[in-house]
């Protein structure tokens, strides 16, 4: 059983994101993608062979689920590979998220390559609406791309909603019923995502609070579950569907539950979504000949440097979980 490390506040590492292309290198343009990315296409990106080396490497302190990102990460040319270099390292989990528009084609060949599940973003079932929020009128080809990811077996499809006030939020019930026409929890999970305040008079005027839906969530539901990870409610209702809210990140539940380490698209482990200052560039180490042992080290600095950005009821972790240390630590 492969060893994991936690960071100083005790919170283990055991998954990690990365993103194949930056935040601007995207076929759509949403106003409140919170771009995880680094707004800059000019860097090389991180190749499908250094992918499946630094994938080996933490695999050996338990880092066993992927997900995939971007940027559009479909807008890579090489994402098959890639995602047969991370199955081939071992992990027991590749996910990738999506706008879905590429997907009717491809869905069957990641499949094949051992992807397991997408999120795929759909912001409205509205036409003009989708090409107003996403700035692309492109809302069949992601509802092709969903199916596709259905039939292909890449379940449960994750569809990811941003409920915008006076845009979108009038349309919970198309969706569920749009969620339950391809067969409810079965095969896909209705994301509800509350808009983060990134942008504040963005936010003053378009935010919803998903709080004034739970109660009507709740009462139509036969089985509501939290999911452990950011304290997410989960609400499996009575026709089928599972409804899932994604509250914002901006909260010290969040970060209690967060188990990730970010990787940028030029090759930089990321301890902290929030942070742009504490990045621990690995990449430039390759390609000046490092050895593992010595990203190996790098990577335990990164996790070293992960802090909850939110620390209310966060220090209460630490003293329940043994300190980060350099030498390989049981959780």
């Amino acid at each position: 059983m492969a060893m994991t490390l936690a960071d100083p506040f005790g919170r283990a590492v055991t998954q990690a994101r990365i993103s194949l292309n930056s935040s601007a290198d995207c076929n759509f343009s949403c106003d409140f993608c919170h771009k995880e990315g680094i707004d800059e296409t000019s860097k090389p990106l991180i190749t499908p062979e250094e992918i499946e080396r630094i994938i080996r490497i933490m695999g050996l302190f338990g880092i066993d689920r992927i997900k995939l990102t971007g940027g559009e990460p479909m807008l890579r040319q090489d994402i098959v590979e890639i995602v047969e270099r991370i199955r081939r390292a071992g992990v027991k989990e590749v996910s990738l998220s999506s706008n879905g528009t590429r997907l009717t084609k491809m869905a069957p060949a990641l499949k094949a390559a051992g992807l397991a599940r997408v999120n795929i973003s759909l912001h409205s079932l509205n036409r003009e609406r989708f090409k107003l929020i996403t700035g692309a009128d492109r809302l069949p080809d992601t509802l092709s791309g969903i199916n596709a990811s259905i039939d292909a077996g890449l379940l449960p499809v994750k569809i990811n909603t941003t409920l915008l006030r006076g845009v979108n939020h009038d349309e919970i019930g198309d969706l569920v019923e749009f969620s339950h026409s391809l067969g409810g929890g079965k095969t896909n999970v209705l994301q509800l995502i509350e808009l983060v305040m990134t942008m504040p008079d963005y936010y003053e005027m378009y935010h919803y609070p998903l709080a004034s839906i739970e109660e009507d969530l709740k009462s139509q539901a036969t089985v509501v579950t939290e999911r452990v990870l950011h304290r997410r409610p989960r609400y499996e209702l009575s026709n089928g569907v599972t409804v899932e809210l994604v509250k914002p990140m901006h909260n010290s539940e969040f970060c209690m539950g967060c188990n990730r380490i970010r990787i940028t698209h030029d090759g930089k482990f990321k301890p902290c979504l929030m942070r742009h200052d504490n990045h621990v560039d690995f990449l430039a180490a390759m390609r000046r000949g490092a050895t593992d042992k010595e990203i190996i080290e790098l990577f335990k600095q990164a996790v070293s440097l992960r802090e909850p950005f939110f620390k209310p009821n966060v220090e209460a972790v630490s003293r329940v979980h043994k300190p980060f240390s350099h030498e390989h630590t049981h959780l």
